[in-house]
């Protein structure tokens, strides 16, 4: 069975109002792109056509964060169903090359796994918005009944430079990488058994009820109810399984403190030598903010 280099991509959270997430994200200390709107094929195959949804990015030297919204309910848009769900983070996005080659090796481990769908969006271009370019992917989704975990998608990007312009890359907040990102189960056992077909490789069990799976870049951790309580005390997943939130590292926590602090934004230290913020400033996900 071939393997695949795996990085973490990308994180989406799914909001019910994109004007307000925006605000919320930037009170954090992230620089966003302009808003841009989804086009895509609706099955594998079919003509790209207009979707009723768009998104906000925060990229980073490393990866990137995604949030995505209704912004015509007249069309297509799989984000409903997301916020049908609970409104929060859902997408879990590996970097996993060319798609072709990515799908044959990931059909063969788990069954749900749709052949690459086209994916583009036109974005602003350059530090002053005054080009709008193409930006195309291609994403291989896994059905949610084979992993309800999260909306997980394994992505080739075909033009990286139009998303990772160098003026987007800076951060109040001192952010240069998607980290990790945190997955509260109610089997434990049962959801690492099926990650470990699907990602080519085992996990490391920190104890009883947290276990890490490193990728080439970035780790995914696997939590029970118990282990979300010990990892971000009084946080209630709004169901179960719950994409339960994601870290970036930053290049001072002091300073991300500070920065914080100066916006009201209230922080919990974690065990490591990170702090975290919690779902009533990040429409949803546990957001951790790590020393590099």
């Amino acid at each position: 069975m071939a393997n695949l280099d795996l990085t973490l991509d990308h994180t989406g959270v799914a909001v019910r109002n994109l004007d307000e997430a925006e605000a919320a994200y930037k009170r954090l200390g992230f620089t966003l792109t302009t808003r841009s709107i989804h086009s895509g094929s609706v099955t594998p195959g079919a003509p790209v056509t207009p979707w009723g949804s768009g998104n906000y990015c925060a990229m980073f030297r490393e990866g990137y964060l995604e949030i995505i919204g209704i912004t015509d309910p007249s069309l297509y848009s799989s984000t409903g169903d997301l916020l049908d769900k609970y409104e929060g983070q859902h997408i879990v996005a590996f970097g996993s090359g060319d798609a072709d080659v990515a799908y044959e090796a990931l059909s063969q481990r788990i069954d749900g796994v749709s052949p690459a769908a086209a994916l583009e969006r036109m974005a602003d271009f350059g530090p002053d918005n005054s080009e709008s370019k193409l930006a195309q992917f291609r994403n291989i989704y896994v059905d949610r009944t084979a992993m309800p975990e999260a909306k997980i998608i394994f992505i080739e990007h075909i033009t990286p430079d139009v998303i990772w312009q160098p003026h987007l890359l800076d951060h109040l907040n001192g952010a240069v990488k998607l980290a990790e990102i945190a997955l509260c189960v109610p089997d434990k056992a049962n959801t690492c058994a099926r990650l470990n077909k699907i990602l080519g490789r085992e996990p490391k069990d920190l104890n009883p009820d947290f276990s890490a799976y490193e990728m080439e870049r970035g780790r995914v951790y696997v939590l029970s109810e118990k282990g979300l309580a010990s990892w971000a005390p009084g946080v209630t997943p709004p169901a179960l399984p719950y994409a339960a939130g994601f870290g970036v590292e930053v290049t001072d926590l002091t300073a991300t403190k500070y920065f914080l602090e100066s916006n009201s934004v209230t922080y919990h230290d974690h065990p490591y030598p990170a702090i975290w913020v919690g779902p009533e400033f990040t429409h949803g996900p546990v957001v951790s903010f790590i020393q590099s």
